[in-house]
């Protein structure tokens, strides 16, 4: 690849971050809900589950789509537009770490999961079609949270058959982001909470945090979440 295509291929993953980035759920409730910031309650997420136990289900039923979107749509771009099969994994990374620490809101966004599924679409139609397996098992099971971190664990042995090294080691990087996510604040809950194995094993296989209730406000320290 020449400098051109360096700066190209940088410009290209920008792009994947920026548009990742973007707080559909947060912009959309905000602006349907009376400036109501959904990071106050609940998980103190920004995804789909928050916005509907919180602002309803004709909001998450948008902000799904457009969040899946924000995964797709990146790395279709970058496909069209003829850029290498390493140039698109690391767009799709782009637009989850975008999700997950996007600049509009301080580097503390969501957790990922719709922005992954989307990105992981273009990639691997196998690996696409086994999460999506993943997730209908959880959701019977009623262990959505399991079935996530499980349909990602899944997802680059299948790539790897599939679609190649490149695309595997993506999905790899991928499932590392969002058990960030998962694990993000952790040092802290230890401080306030203590019992670092049980937060960490609440954290990866149920997804949740002491002081965040399914439904209400968060009463964990790190409730403020900023101005307004």
């Amino acid at each position: 690849m020449d400098v051109n295509g360096i700066w190209h291929a940088i410009a290209a993953c920008l792009m994947g971050y920026l548009v990742g980035g973007i707080p559909t759920g947060w912009l959309l409730v905000r602006w349907q809900r009376f400036g109501l910031d959904v990071r106050r309650y609940g998980s103190g997420n920004i995804g789909t589950s928050n916005v509907y136990r919180h602002a309803g289900f004709d909001l998450a039923a948008i902000v799904g789509p457009l969040q899946f979107a924000q995964g797709v749509v990146p790395v279709l771009v970058t496909r069209l537009l003829g850029f290498s099969v390493l140039v698109q994994v690391l767009v799709a990374l782009a637009a989850v770490a975008g999700n997950g620490w996007p600049i509009y809101l301080r580097f503390n966004g969501g957790r990922g999961v719709a922005v992954a599924t989307g990105a992981v679409g273009p990639l691997t139609i196998a690996g696409f079609i086994a999460v999506l397996v993943c997730f209908a098992l959880g959701a019977l099971r009623h262990r959505i949270a399991l079935a996530v971190l499980g349909a990602f664990c899944v997802l680059p042995i299948v790539a790897y058959f599939f679609n190649g090294v490149t695309v595997a080691l993506g999905c790899t990087a991928i499932l590392v982001l969002l058990v960030l996510r998962r694990l993000e604040g952790l040092p802290e809950d230890r401080r306030a909470y203590g019992s670092f194995w049980k937060l960490v094993r609440d954290r990866l296989v149920f997804d949740t945090r002491p002081g965040r209730p399914l439904v209400g406000p968060r009463m964990d320290p790190g409730v403020k979440t900023g101005p307004g």
